[in-house]
């Protein structure tokens, strides 16, 4: 039976080194089909992966140093994702559902004046892009959590102004299955929390369904504290109005579907405010 068992530890042992060089090897053919696949779905956008780490043991990947780039202004890049992490749900096997959980972890999401303006100007809808296809393409399990944690988002208009940022970006949501779910119905909960323009905060708490066609579907509480409104200066004065000082702070609801678009803000409290109209003629 000690040698049986000997033997037995000496096979297994074997296996994983096997696994382990079969995934070395495996990793560059890898990480140019997902790439080529991801592409394949986007329109207007290019994903270069630098590097994919595929682990046997537990079946997962990691997508490293990621970079997305909008094709018309391919300079900066829109997204920098240092490691995307994607794996079975262990919990969720259990049960008998074969699904994955994503997360990722520092993400840079940077966007100018040029590219914004590029992106209304685009005739393809947003909910044709294809990005729901190309998250898929990353692994072939349905995706039923998502977690992304440390995010920055920067939007740098024309001109001297401070740029838009958000810092410390938090997103999770879960019960994100293969699950095709009745109009007006939003099974997977959401959860957001971010800081704004160093001073604010913002959280978006409810539930969405990520399966929704044309585009996600989503119903929410927004409750905002402490945005400075100075920083949206550079968009406000296109429209003759220039916000020079204020804080501004609210409760409310969003809910946006295929048939709805509502926006519901009980509360809004504007502090301090100092802020200049200008009326000229056409």
């Amino acid at each position: 039976m000690k040698r049986l068992l000997v033997w037995l530890a000496a096979i297994f042992g074997l296996l994983i080194v096997l696994a382990v060089i079969a995934a070395f090897f495996i990793d560059e053919p890898l990480r140019r089909r997902t790439e080529a696949k991801i592409n394949a779905s986007l329109k207007g956008y290019t994903v270069r992966i630098e590097k994919l780490d595929f682990h046997p043991i537990g079946f997962s990947l990691d997508l490293e140093d990621s970079v997305i780039t909008q094709d018309a202004n391919p300079e900066p890049a829109v997204a920098e994702i240092p490691i995307l992490s994607a794996s079975v749900n262990w919990r969720a096997l259990l049960s008998g559902h074969v699904v994955a959980d994503f997360e990722i972890n520092n993400p840079k999401l940077f966007l100018n004046l040029k590219q914004s303006q590029n992106e209304i100007k685009d005739e393809t809808p947003i909910e044709e892009r294809g990005w729901q296809d190309a998250v898929q393409a990353i692994y072939p399990l349905k995706i039923n959590e998502f977690v992304i944690t440390g995010g920055e988002l920067t939007y740098v208009d024309q001109g001297q102004y401070r740029p838009l940022e958000l810092s410390n970006v938090n997103f999770r949501a879960y019960n994100i299955r293969n699950v095709r779910s009745q109009e007006g119905e939003y099974p997977s909960e959401v959860y957001i929390d971010a800081t704004v323009f160093k001073n604010g905060k913002i959280v978006i708490e409810g539930n969405a369904d990520f399966l929704a066609e044309p585009h996600i579907a989503i119903k929410a509480a927004i409750q905002a504290e402490q945005i400075e409104l100075d920083y949206f200066r550079p968009i406000t004065e296109r429209y003759n109005f220039s916000v020079r000082r204020g804080v501004l702070s609210t409760r409310g609801s969003i809910e946006y579907a295929k048939n709805k678009k509502i926006l519901s803000v009980p509360t809004l409290n504007v502090q301090n405010l100092v802020a200049d109209y200008v009326h000229t003629k056409p």
